[in-house]
């Protein structure tokens, strides 16, 4: 059944919140929070240094410390969002982001990259199933 130009719009619209959400728990350095936003049972994913989350437990492993390692996140700008609504329960949302970082332990980081979400709505919310990372040098 095809979706029409609303429903389409009124699910872009809920992923953006979800997403917006995603982006705030990260800037809060909030790990439960963002959790929050990640279908646990099904998560899979791929990290900007080419090696698989197989599971929810690879990305807290890599989202728990680093949001403990740094003091303040000065800014988190998303530059390019796109959000691709396949059907009522599923999205893909692609980005470019910029961010700026002090570590606990002083330093200054600069980074920039990509990634691409995938959203799903099976479980009555949206929640992400997948994660593709990417870094720009």
């Amino acid at each position: 059944m095809a979706l029409s130009e609303q429903s389409r719009s009124d699910i872009r619209q809920e992923i953006q919140q979800s997403f917006d959400g995603l982006v705030e728990a990260s800037k809060a350095l909030d790990a439960t929070l963002y959790f929050k936003f990640i279908d646990a049972e099904k998560f899979v994913g791929l990290n900007a240094d080419g090696t698989n989350w197989n599971s929810i437990v690879g990305l807290k492993e890599l989202i728990e410390p680093g949001f403990n390692s740094i003091e303040k996140v000065q800014s988190l700008i998303f530059t390019n969002v796109h959000i691709s609504v396949i059907d009522l329960n599923t999205a893909i949302l692609v980005n470019e982001y910029e961010q700026k970082i002090i570590l606990k332990n002083g330093a200054q980081f600069n980074d920039a990259g990509g990634g691409t979400q995938v959203w799903s709505k099976a479980s009555g919310k949206w929640l992400l199933v997948s994660i593709s990372a990417s870094s720009k040098q």
